[in-house]
């Protein structure tokens, strides 16, 4: 203990063993690869996690897991085996386009299926299934490609690393120790004293050597730079097939948005003159409002013109 606290307030003391230049620096270098290994593994892990890109409501989660509770009470009942895929419970959408893809296909439920709204509804939700299920696929691969591989490195050649410099600490108290000893030593106990530093010393100069091979390893392994290109490679992949997605939709809805507003006018349209029919026939004929309405509509059907005429 009184070894660790000299050093660490008093690293030039003379009676700390200095180690070489290109340790220290083996040293900086694989502290600042660790450093992004870690955080690297920190971020690419979201993409380990259902829906990370949204926070589905509260009472999505609670019917979630009411449903497994109600499940798993009427297996218990039954006497019948819990289902294996959760059948008969609408799962958690997996991203956030799937979501908003969700959302468009229950509101089309019960639509004409010639309305443009209903049509429109359906193309956006498969677009957005689309572009979710791109996303869940750059998901994988990210985990495949960069997760594991820096996973693996930081379990392997940089633990590696970090116990060869634990074990050059550790040696290098005791060759410390030791040429404490020979420097005290009384003559009677100089050559046991001076045969025990020199041992000291070859387990020491072997540590360094080891820790400084194992940390020129990690520093030459390219790993990093391909695990940082893969990330680049999923996240262009899934930009660019999003952005096809979005840009084959894009048109068809402002298609769709004109031809239900063109709709819409129609209708408004014929409703004004439907009126105005009405209160002509109700004046022409002296018919009740009530009753011209139905002709006014059968006049309708027959055009402006044609119906102009008709009541001049």
């Amino acid at each position: 203990v009184d070894k660790f606290a000299k050093e660490r307030f008093n690293p030039t003391g003379t009676d700390v063993t200095e180690l070489p230049p290109k340790y220290r620096d083996l040293e900086a270098q694989v502290d600042r690869i660790k450093h992004l290994h870690e955080s690297l593994l920190k971020l690419t892990a979201n993409y380990q996690k259902p829906h990370y890109d949204y926070q589905p409501a509260l009472s999505e989660t609670a019917k979630d897991v009411a449903a497994s509770v109600r499940e798993g009470w009427s297996n218990l009942i039954a006497g019948t085996p819990a289902s294996p895929t959760g059948q008969g419970k609408e799962e958690i959408a997996p991203s956030l386009s799937h979501a908003f893809g969700r959302a468009a296909r229950t509101a089309s439920v019960g639509m004409d299926g010639q309305d443009p709204a209903m049509v429109a509804l359906i193309k956006f939700a498969d677009s957005f299934d689309a572009v979710g299920e791109t996303r869940l696929k750059m998901d994988a691969e990210v985990t495949k490609q960069v997760h594991t591989p820096l996973q693996l490195t930081l379990n392997t050649t940089l633990a590696y690393a970090v116990k060869a410099r634990r074990q050059v600490t550790m040696v290098r108290l005791n060759y410390d120790s030791a040429r404490a000893k020979l420097k005290a030593a009384k003559p009677n106990q100089e050559e046991a004293a001076r045969a025990e530093m020199e041992e000291t010393e070859d387990a020491f100069v072997q540590a360094v050597d080891d820790a400084m091979n194992k940390m020129g390893t990690v520093v030459v392994n390219g790993d990093m730079l391909r695990s940082l290109t893969e990330l680049i490679k999923a996240q262009l992949g899934f930009y660019k097939e999003a952005h096809e997605a979005m840009s084959g939709l894009l048109p068809e809805m402002e298609e769709l948005a004109l031809t239900s507003d063109a709709l819409k006018n129609q209708t408004a349209m014929n409703q004004q003159t439907a009126a105005w029919l009405s209160n002509e026939l109700s004046m022409q004929l002296g018919l009740p409002s009530d009753d011209a309405s139905p002709m006014a509509l059968l006049v309708l059907g027959m055009g402006a013109d044609e119906a102009a005429e008709y009541l001049m």
